[in-house]
């Protein structure tokens, strides 16, 4: 049986605005105004994102981010750091208590990202799901090397070979999950790993040379320029075809918008953005 989702792109927005757009979108799918939504964005200006759990303080070097011009903001899911540049992110909204939405956080992780792995194989590129089988790949995931998201995959992330491909975290909260994730088109290993505070110089050569085989780009897969469109439409046919969907477009209200704004001004501050 074919289920109706509601579907979204959101023009280039600040960090602030995305962030809220993902948490009024747990409250609208959670008070029944809207179905399960999955949305495509990207970021204007580019932005850091930080773990809701990262300590950005220890983590993020301020003054050289400020000097960049590259906004920080905290999201409401956890994990390591990403800079959201030339890229897509997707968020995916839906109700706990969906029917055929496994319970726990590791299978749920699986069937939603099921939807980006087929829209990969859609765009010609063959990703699988990452799982870390050796004690070596768990100590990273326990312990991990740098504060950077795509230094290393995580349990059904994707990947290709041992190089991952996307960065995907989720959270449950008021009985809805929010899974959202960054498809990196291409990567600027230089402008990311100016972002960060290392012990010295020699720490920071050493992090950016193991990123190199820790992580791939889209376009450099791809072995072409891949055009925003081009990949949500790809990973929207992903959806389809492994949750078996139908899509319909999704328009925000007036009170809707109004209940964004009011959100995008807790990711505008430094109290959120910077409190550990």
């Amino acid at each position: 049986m074919v289920k109706k989702w509601q579907v979204l792109t959101t023009e280039a927005l600040e960090p602030a605005m995305n962030m809220a757009i993902d948490e009024a979108l747990i409250a609208f799918v959670g008070r029944g105004e809207i179905a399960p939504t999955l949305r495509f964005y990207s970021w204007e200006p580019r932005g850091l994102s930080v773990g809701h759990f990262q300590r950005a303080t220890r983590d993020i070097d301020r003054k050289r981010i400020e000097e960049l011009g590259i906004p920080i903001v905290r999201r409401m899911t956890g994990g390591r750091a990403v800079l959201h540049a030339d890229e897509l992110t997707y968020s995916v909204v839906i109700q706990e208590a969906t029917e055929g939405l496994p319970r726990t956080v590791i299978e749920s992780y699986r069937l939603l990202t099921e939807g980006i792995r087929k829209g990969y194989h859609h765009l010609g590129i063959p990703v699988e799901f990452s799982v870390p089988m050796t004690e070596e790949e768990k100590e990273e995931l326990r312990k991990p090397k740098s504060a950077v998201c795509f230094d290393a995959a995580s349990y059904y992330e994707l990947a290709v070979g041992k190089r991952k491909v996307a960065g995907s975290a989720q959270v449950r909260h008021q009985g809805v999950v929010l899974q959202h994730g960054s498809v990196p088109l291409s990567v600027d290993e230089g402008e990311l790993f100016d972002c960060f505070l290392y012990e010295d110089e020699t720490m920071r050569q050493r992090m950016k040379s193991r990123f190199a085989g820790k992580a791939v780009a889209l376009n450099e897969l791809a072995g072409r320029k891949v055009s925003f469109e081009e990949v949500r439409d790809a990973f929207t046919r992903g959806f389809e075809d492994a949750l078996q969907l139908e899509f319909v477009p999704l328009e925000f209200n007036e009170r809707q918008w109004q209940e964004i704004e009011q959100l995008a001004e807790k990711y505008r501050s430094d109290e959120w953005n910077w409190k550990r």
